[in-house]
């Protein structure tokens, strides 16, 4: 450890007038940018009101400057500003109305003012230390303690340090913390509040963020990395590139609501599934895959029916991951064991952001209307008797096994069936608890050409996630995987149709 040097007595404050500054400045006497000053500068909104602050008579940080060398044909000292660059770089720009002082009309310009307000201004007192010929070392340690950010700061709080007020920032912190307020004296990057309320509401109602995310800033991070993956156009390992854009877009975000657009209309599809807010799906690095692939297809093609019943299959395997069971692992693919292994470890890798994209996307891919054979031109067992039940009036909704399901008896009721079953009386699975104890058992009918048969339904909640599940004993004597089932009530009776096994046309 390097020994610290001690200074021989405190540094006093002096005053200078503002007058005295800028003809220093201008006579190149003064210095505002040494080698070792950062290179950020103000956004305008602090420029106009720092100079507010001046107009006002209210007081601001004081500044400090240093020797720098003596000028030996002049005979005059030259300085360098070790701290107050950005407010002696704005009152110049203001004094000559140049660069973000052009053509504004947020405050008065310097040009604009009465003879006496200008007086005021350029012999307004500005508090100084003057470091004198210190060592270039010790002038160096002072700016750094100066400007020191980083005492038990994590890495999203360092980066708020630098560019928590910078246009990227305050777009990020609009849509992940409802809280945060934010005014046009700010930032030219204000968010409707119609869509944020949107994005907050969504965040909130499904518990994305803890409360030490909230606390440690993780959920501004988190949108700064959806936000940074759609602008980079594809995926990057940990933080890597959100520094590039919070550096890029600290001044200007002139595009911010043509990204916003495009994150919105992902929100909105994953709203619109109804998942349950322990889903699988809200766990951050899934949400975050399906966020930004969702950015990727055209969602207007989407068959939500299809996706929500993929997503539930996909959750519905974690479990049998989990479990270990030798058995159950063989209902999963290679890829789907990978994407549950990278998702257990929450790792922040590129490689396992590339697989979670990629199992996404093969869902969504999946779900779409092209994926449907549509070129066809016989009609489907399953379109001829759903245009026959439509035909006779008859009410339904569509349940669709699949071999995850059949094998462990397990099966999802997605949002239409379970708005279905609450429109009728039958089962309402929001005013149900969680867990096995809670589970509601009734008589339903399987139906085929000649008989109904006799069978029970259970409709409860999981435990943990709160899944929505229903199940019918002796299912798998009724209809294979990826069959096509009808549900409707008849006389307060569920019976189910298999509109892929049965020609109902000729029954009812």
């Amino acid at each position: 450890m390097s020994q610290e040097i001690k200074l021989k007595q405190s540094i006093p404050s002096n005053t200078i007038k503002i007058i005295e500054l800028y003809n220093k400045i201008e006579a190149n006497l003064l210095d505002t940018s040494p080698n070792f000053q950062r290179k950020l500068v103000w956004k305008k909104q602090h420029k106009y009101a720092f100079i507010n602050t001046v107009l006002l008579n209210y007081p601001f940080p004081e500044i400090y400057i240093a020797s720098s060398e003596i000028d030996v044909n002049s005979f005059q000292a030259k300085e360098i500003v070790v701290d107050g660059q950005q407010r002696l770089n704005a009152i110049v720009d203001y004094i000559k109305g140049i660069n973000d002082f052009s053509n504004q009309n947020k405050i008065k310009a310097f040009n604009e003012l009465s003879v006496l307000e200008k007086k005021e201004f350029l012999n307004y007192p500005v508090s100084m230390k003057d470091l004198k010929d210190l060592p270039e070392n010790i002038v160096k340690e002072i700016f750094r303690r100066i400007n020191s950010t980083e005492y038990s700061l994590n890495t999203n709080e360092i980066l708020n340090a630098q560019f928590g007020d910078g246009e990227f920032a305050i777009f990020c912190k609009q849509l992940a913390d409802a809280k945060y307020e934010v005014s046009e004296r700010e930032t030219d990057v204000l968010i409707t509040e119609e869509k944020r309320k949107i994005f907050n509401s969504f965040f909130l109602n499904n518990n994305i963020f803890t409360e030490n995310d909230i606390k440690r800033m993780f959920d501004s991070q988190y949108v700064m990395l959806i936000t940074s993956t759609l602008f980079e156009g594809k995926y990057f390992g940990r933080s890597l590139r959100i520094n590039d854009y919070l550096e890029k877009y600290n001044f200007e975000f002139k595009n911010y609501d043509q990204i916003l657009d495009v994150i919105l209309n992902s929100i909105e599809i994953i709203s619109k599934l109804k998942l349950s807010k322990n889903s699988y799906w809200f766990n951050k690095p899934n949400l975050f895959s399906l966020i930004i692939e969702l950015t990727k297809i055209d969602t207007s093609k989407l068959v939500f029916e299809d996706l929500e019943r993929a997503l539930f299959d996909l959750e519905n395997k974690v479990d049998l991951y989990f479990n270990g069971d030798e058995e159950d692992m063989k209902l999963l693919t290679s890829d789907e064991t990978k994407f549950f292994e990278v998702s257990r470890q929450g790792s922040h890798e590129l490689s396992a952001r590339e697989h979670r994209g990629k199992v996404v996307s093969s869902i969504l891919r999946q779900s779409t209307i092209e994926n449907n054979d549509i070129s066809i031109k016989e009609e489907s067992i399953e379109e001829k008797n759903i245009n026959y039940l439509n035909q006779k009036n008859i009410q339904f909704s569509k349940l669709i096994p699949t071999e995850t399901g059949l094998t462990k008896g397990i099966m999802d009721a997605i949002s239409g069936l379970r708005e279905f079953l609450k429109v009728r009386n039958y089962h309402n699975y929001e005013d149900q608890k969680l867990g096995p104890d809670n589970k509601v058992k009734k008589i339903a009918k399987f139906k085929n050409l000649t008989d109904e048969i006799d069978t029970e339904i259970s409709l409860y909640r999981s435990n943990g996630r709160g899944d929505y599940r229903i199940w019918f004993t002796s299912l798998k004597d009724f209809a294979n995987p990826q069959d096509e089932l009808a549900l409707y009530i008849d006389e307060g009776v569920l019976k189910v149709l298999n509109l892929s096994k049965y020609d109902y046309t000729n029954v009812f």
